[in-house]
């Protein structure tokens, strides 16, 4: 998860377990639009079910299906979802987005996601074999007339804005969201602005902040350093929380520059 900073130093931000992991979870994003559709940004890794014994002790997963728990804790079901945006179509972020047995998990959704992506997806490249199975990828064509983001910086909504990052894949997308009307659900939220920033994996936690550090499957490490460097000042100088997807702790933040640590938290908005 930190490339090419060292264990030791590393550690002290997020402590690993003996098998040198660290906690994690996979944050997904609810939006309710002004006339009564809904949103989901990202979806985590799925049921525990779909992966072998080898596989949820490998990852610490399960038991059961998370992200249906919490749909299900705000009265959501899942055919109340209208659109499903995905930032890339790794694993851990669009797993969920299909059941154990391969079928749609949101059927009335319409799924959103980078034609870049989807191409590096499907495209066979055995450089990616890894990055894209094709157990995870294959199920995603039973979503009906798929929406594919075309350009760099594309408003799919009214206040929805996907932002190409690349940097993780070449495909990954961050979202803007932007309302005078923007509310966030959440106890810690308290006066927020009107904008927020889903950063997937070009800033996964709270400790991704500093522009080292990033995972080593970043494929294009350089370019998420770029994102880093023109969007975190950004952030802070116009405070627009950053929502993280992978952070144990926060489901986001505010930020501000740091002169030894580049960027630090604010406010924090704590993970359910």
């Amino acid at each position: 998860m930190f490339g090419l900073v060292p264990k030791p130093i590393w550690s002290k931000l997020i402590e690993p377990d003996a098998r040198n992991r660290i906690p994690q979870h996979g944050h997904a994003l609810l939006v309710e639009l002004a006339d009564g559709r809904r949103v989901l940004i990202d979806t985590g890794c799925g049921p525990a079910e779909r992966f072998s014994e080898k596989e949820q002790a490998i990852h610490g997963l399960g038991p059961g299906w998370p992200l249906m728990e919490a749909l299900q804790g705000v009265g959501c079901s899942p055919e109340n979802i209208d659109l499903l945006l995905l930032t890339h179509l790794h694993w851990d972020h669009a797993g969920g987005a299909t059941d154990a047995a391969g079928n749609p998990a949101f059927p009335n959704a319409q799924l959103i996601v980078h034609r870049r992506e989807w191409a590096d997806a499907n495209s066979g490249d055995p450089l990616l074999h890894k990055s894209y199975p094709a157990e995870m990828i294959d199920p995603l064509h039973a979503y009906k007339d798929p929406l594919f983001i075309e350009d760099d910086e594309t408003e799919i909504l009214p206040g929805i804005t996907a932002i190409r990052s690349g940097g993780h894949t070449q495909g990954h997308c961050v979202f803007l969201l932007e309302s005078d009307a923007l509310e966030i659900k959440h106890p810690d939220a308290g006066t927020l602005g009107p904008r927020l920033l889903f950063a997937g994996d070009v800033c996964p936690t709270a400790s991704h902040l500093r522009l080292v550090f990033q995972a080593a499957y970043d494929t294009y490490p350089l370019d998420t350093r770029r994102w880093k460097r023109t969007w975190l000042p950004r952030c802070a100088a116009e405070n627009i929380p950053i929502f993280f997807c992978h952070d144990p702790q926060l489901s986001g933040a505010t930020i501000a520059t740091d002169e030894r640590k580049e960027f630090v938290v604010v406010h924090g908005i704590s993970t359910p």
